[in-house]
């Protein structure tokens, strides 16, 4: 083994491998975990997970800390059980094992292994109910911590600031860093950032985001990208802020290609659409809603009804409440019978039956549009009207007040009109002025519904100004 580690560091890594090998062949722990991790890394040898683990469990049966630590870790990416040794073996991943990997994290530990401790203790965050005892997994970081493990110093600093001790996980996060774990560092930057251990330095979180960036730190690279893009702690850098979230972007921070499709969105709408669309197929609600408009401009060639609207259905179960009226457009604009929104019914109900009082108001919409009921459509607005939708408010009013879809009820549809009206609803303080008539009451609903900017009552109020200019100057005529 000292021949092969003074082979490394001359950088004849194949000569290296070879003397490992002979050193594992012969029954060294040591080598065989060595030769174990050269399999995991491709070093010197083609990569397999199979014969990585054919050599660290033969080194684990013989005791050897590390290779109970690496199988762990294989065990938690899914390899373990049984498997097939041999040359063309392809390297088969399964689910996690997190209870392989606990166990054997767990033996890795109790033979003195802090990396082991701090491993064990991240199993147990990701599956609590194998824990020994409650809060194990922050113990267990806490020991590892104390005995100087990297990992365990992160996964310390991260329970310190749940728990609100920013000065502690600094000190923490600032060792694990030196020792070049790229996630204390990404953890530093947000900790300038956010000015947890005093005011917001911004400059310095630029500067750790930086390293963490240049180590592969897929979060660091948004964060560094944003500050460049917006100059923030930082000189403003456009051409390096699309550098690094396009890495971002590549490593699949969603964040990161939303922000792409932002900063193209003004100049290069195709280019816009690509990024939008990759953080939409990930789940990023705020991507779909921007997609939509790009693609009803015309970013991707003619616009497609289809794709737009369901990119808007995206939005909306992604959780972006502000999509709904650009589907309410969409829906309104659309020539029935050939609606071009296939399933938007079926959609729109099941939406109704999460809980979504919007859905209720565009069902209502979308039997207007699709199906003439005035029945159905007054049904579903007066369910939206019960969520306190205004816009359902107004729609319900205007049909009782006009009978259609049923009874007539001036009453009922005046009060429903001023409810939508107290909340700025433009059409319903229109209707309300029509329905006062001529005077001051009616004029004011006017003059509201005016300045909330509904064209007609903009209309009416211009030719009044244009009325009372008119007799004014008749006025004065007489006058002289």
């Amino acid at each position: 083994m000292t021949v092969a580690r003074r082979l490394g560091e001359r950088g004849d890594g194949m000569a290296a491998v070879r003397h490992i090998a002979a050193a594992a062949q012969a029954g060294f722990p040591e080598a065989m975990t060595r030769l174990g991790q050269c399999y995991l890394s491709g070093q010197g040898v083609p990569r397999s997970a199979a014969e990585a683990r054919h050599w660290l469990e033969r080194a684990a049966e013989a005791g050897d800390v590390t290779a109970l630590t690496e199988l762990a870790g294989l065990a938690l990416r899914g390899i373990s059980g049984p498997y097939q040794r041999g040359l063309f073996t392809a390297d088969e991943a399964v689910s996690p094992d997190h209870e392989h990997a606990a166990s054997l994290a767990r033996r890795a530990m109790e033979a003195g292994s802090a990396e082991a401790g701090a491993l064990l203790a991240y199993v147990l965050t990701l599956d609590p109910s194998i824990a020994a005892y409650e809060r194990e997994a922050d113990i267990l970081y806490e020991e590892a911590a104390d005995m100087g493990s990297p990992l365990g110093q992160l996964g310390h600093a991260v329970a310190l600031l749940r728990d609100g001790d920013a000065e502690r996980a600094s000190r923490l996060l600032t060792a694990a860093a030196e020792s070049g774990l790229p996630t204390a560092r990404f953890l530093l930057g947000a900790v300038a950032e956010a000015g947890l251990t005093g005011g917001a330095d911004l400059p310095a979180s630029v500067a750790h985001y930086r390293i963490a960036a240049e180590q592969g730190h897929s979060g660091a690279k948004t964060r560094l990208g944003l500050a460049l893009l917006l100059g923030r702690g930082v000189d403003r850098d456009p051409l390096g802020a699309e550098t690094w979230l396009r890495r971002a972007a590549m490593d699949n921070e969603v964040l990161a290609a939303a922000s792409l499709g932002d900063l193209h969105c003004t100049g290069n709408q195709t280019e816009a659409a690509r990024w939008y669309r990759r953080a939409a197929e990930q789940g990023h609600g705020g991507a779909a809603h921007a997609l939509a408009r790009v693609l009803a401009a015309g970013a991707e060639g003619p616009a497609d009804p289809v794709d737009i609207a369901n990119m808007l259905r995206k939005a909306i179960e992604c959780g972006e409440t502000s999509a709904w009226p650009a589907l309410g457009r969409l829906i309104a604009l659309s020539s029935p019978p050939d609606h071009a929104t296939p399933g938007m019914g079926e959609w729109l109900g099941a939406m109704i039956a999460q809980g979504h009082g919007e859905a209720e108001f565009y069902a209502g919409l979308f039997a207007n549009v699709t199906m003439g009921g005035d029945a159905v459509a007054r049904r579903h607005y007066l369910l939206a009207a019960a969520h306190g939708m205004p816009e359902a408010m107004a729609a319900s009013a205007e049909m009782l007040f006009n009978g259609r879809g049923g009874a007539a009820d001036p009453e009922l549809a005046r009060a429903m009109f001023e409810f939508a009206a107290a909340r700025d609803h433009a059409g319903a303080s229109y209707a309300l002025g029509m329905i006062a008539g001529p005077g001051a009451m009616g004029e004011a609903h006017i003059r509201r519904a005016a300045a909330l900017g509904h064209e007609k009552a903009q209309g009416y109020e211009k030719a009044r100004g244009h009325e009372k200019t008119r007799t004014i100057a008749v006025m004065e005529s007489e006058a002289q």
